[in-house]
């Protein structure tokens, strides 16, 4: 059995966009051969163009998702939730202690628990 942690699943998702980062410059590097041939006089041919146009749209498809896994994991990481908020549990017991206090100190001692 294996246990996938978070840091993993966040190190696996960063490892991915890193990846479909260089192939995004790869593609930028040929299509930019494509300009300079056109610039040039060159003859493009219409696959090398639809080729390169499809690819950036599926890069992109692959990269959004990727940086949407990849917030997602950082996210839980922090303890972030899906609509943005995030609880401080060390505020939380600290306004709950208070609140004993407040109890504890209005009511019979050993009425309120430690």
């Amino acid at each position: 059995m294996t246990i996938i942690t978070p840091e993993q699943e966040t190190e696996d998702s960063a490892e991915i966009l890193r990846g479909l980062q260089e192939a995004i410059g790869a593609l930028r590097r040929e299509i930019e051969g494509l300009t300079e041939q056109t610039r040039s006089g060159g003859e493009l041919k219409e696959t090398a163009v639809s080729s390169n146009t499809s690819k950036v749209a599926g890069l992109l498809a692959h990269c959004l998702k990727a940086e949407n896994t990849l917030n997602d994991c950082r996210n839980r990481q922090t303890g972030i939730a899906r609509g943005g908020y995030a609880l401080d549990m060390d505020k939380a017991r600290a306004d709950i202690g208070c609140k004993l206090d407040r109890l504890r100190r209005c009511s019979d001692p050993g009425a309120v628990s430690e």
